[in-house]
C-alpha cells in the first residue's frame, strides 16, 4: 500500500465510529521576541512528539477548535484556531509580539496517537494574521498561502544581482 493509501484508510477509520486510530493535532507558534515557542497540542495529557526535523518537543494539552481553510479559488488560504483556558499568558505574548513588532509564526502537524515520532502530513507553515480574547478564550486566524500579497516577479532585479544596473 503507499502511504496515501494508508493515510486514506486511516481517515475513513477515525471518521467512523469506533474507529481504532485517533490524531493528535499540535501547534507550534514561534515568535523572535519569545524566548521559546509555544508548543500545544489538543487532548488531556501532554505529548512528546518527534518533528520533522528531528527535535523532539513536549507539547501541552490543551483544548483546540480548528476550522479548516476552504478550497476554493480566492487568492489565500486560512485556517482559524480557537485555544480554551488560556488565561492571561496568551495575551501576555501577544503583548510581547506587538511591542516588538515582530512576526508570529504558526506550524500546525498532525501525528497518529499510535505514532508519534513524525507527523503524518506534510506541516503546514503559517503567518498569525490577528488575534482575539473573550474571557479565556483565544482566537488565532493563520494565512498559510497568500496569492494576492506575493510579488510578481519573485526575482527582483537588483544591483547585488546584477552589478551592471548601478551604470543606467
Amino acid at each position: 500500500m503507499t502511504d496515501s493509501a494508508i493515510l486514506e484508510q486511516i481517515y475513513r477509520e477515525a471518521v467512523a465510529s469506533g474507529g481504532k486510530e485517533a490524531f493528535v493535532r499540535t501547534l507550534e507558534i514561534t515568535c523572535p521576541a519569545w524566548s521559546a515557542p509555544v508548543l500545544i497540542c489538543n487532548g488531556f495529557k501532554d505529548r512528546i512528539c518527534g518533528t520533522e526535523d528531528g527535535r523532539l518537543v513536549t507539547f501541552e494539552a490543551a483544548n483546540i477548535g480548528i476550522a479548516l481553510a476552504a478550497k476554493n479559488n480566492k487568492g489565500n488560504q486560512a485556517l482559524a484556531f480557537g485555544v480554551d483556558n488560556t488565561t492571561g499568558r496568551v495575551r501576555h505574548y501577544a503583548d510581547q509580539a506587538l511591542d516588538a513588532s515582530a512576526r508570529v509564526t504558526a506550524v500546525y502537524r498532525v501525528y497518529l496517537a499510535s505514532d508519534l515520532s513524525a507527523p503524518c502530513e506534510k506541516p503546514c507553515r503559517m503567518t498569525v494574521q490577528s488575534d482575539s480574547f473573550e474571557s479565556n478564550n483565544a482566537n488565532l486566524p493563520c494565512g498559510f498561502f497568500d496569492l494576492i500579497g506575493t510579488g510578481f516577479p519573485r526575482d527582483v532585479a537588483n544591483t547585488k544581482r546584477f552589478p551592471a544596473l548601478k551604470y543606467l
